[in-house]
């Protein structure tokens, strides 16, 4: 795990570094910001880094890791690669090997060590859950296209009606869906391309007014009100949950090599 987590920094520090130099927040995100407040750095069982970016500054880093070579890390997103099933981007470091068994049949996408970075979005918040039922189905009709959509035999057949469709216009209804509000200055913010932990509007400062914190060997930002946001998702995130909840993250994870 220490090594996992070693590699997973380089490239927290490497997404950072470039964010920081183009004047773009990138923060991090969801049990990373606990792993920063409560211990310094990683969670100890957590198997991963999450980093969250205002959609504005996320689709200039997209712009950015297409424009400019960069051997170090990679950006798995559906405009990078025509079969990534997420919504949200993965940013990988080359040379490595962290195979997700969801993604193993997907053989040409990059699968190299990962974080989540995870655009926000404008929402209004009484038309959010549609916003985000949408997202979802084009994200499951994508799945059902690329052969790996593991949900309700029901549920796959309604999606399929619309997996004939081309990937680049799944890919354009999703970008509709999901960024339908990116032009107007909305008092909410929510992460739609990964709705978990409750669907619910945050407020727009959250992931724009940030502050530094340690983290490992180094500090990275966070949002200035972390304490809100996290208690509205965790409620006390700053307990410390018994050992019979701690849990092995990489059992979905196929090959490895660091």
């Amino acid at each position: 795990m220490e090594e996992l987590h070693a590699r997973m920094l380089i490239i927290a520090k490497e997404v950072d570094r470039i964010c920081r130099e183009n004047g773009w927040c990138c923060s991090l995100y969801g049990g990373s910001i606990i792993g920063a407040v409560r211990h310094n750095g990683f969670i100890p069982w957590d198997h991963d880094i999450d980093m969250a970016m205002p959609r504005k500054d996320y689709d200039k880093f997209l712009k950015y890791m297409q424009t400019h070579k960069n051997n170090l890390i990679f950006l798995s997103d559906y405009h990078t690669e025509k079969r990534y099933p997420n919504n949200w981007g993965k940013v990988r470091l080359n040379g490595t090997i962290f195979l997700e068994k969801e993604l193993a049949l997907l053989t040409e996408l990059h699968s190299g060590v990962f974080i989540d970075l995870h655009p926000i979005d404008n929402i209004i918040p009484c038309l959010l859950k549609l916003q985000v039922a949408l997202s979802v189905f084009w994200t499951c009709v994508g799945k059902v296209k690329s052969g790996i959509y593991n949900g309700s035999k029901t549920k796959k057949n309604l999606y399929r009606l619309f997996s004939w469709l081309p990937y680049s216009f799944i890919s354009f209804i999703k970008d509709m869906t999901i960024k339908a509000f990116k032009h107007i200055n909305t008092k909410y913010v929510y992460k739609v391309v990964h709705p978990n932990n409750g669907v619910y509007p945050i407020p727009r400062c959250t992931f724009e007014d940030l502050i530094e914190h340690q983290f490992e060997d180094c500090k990275f930002f966070i949002p200035r009100n972390y304490d809100k946001f996290l208690r509205d998702r965790y409620g006390n995130y700053m307990q410390i949950p018994p050992e019979s909840e701690d849990y092995d993250c990489c059992t979905s994870i196929v090959e490895c090599k660091l």
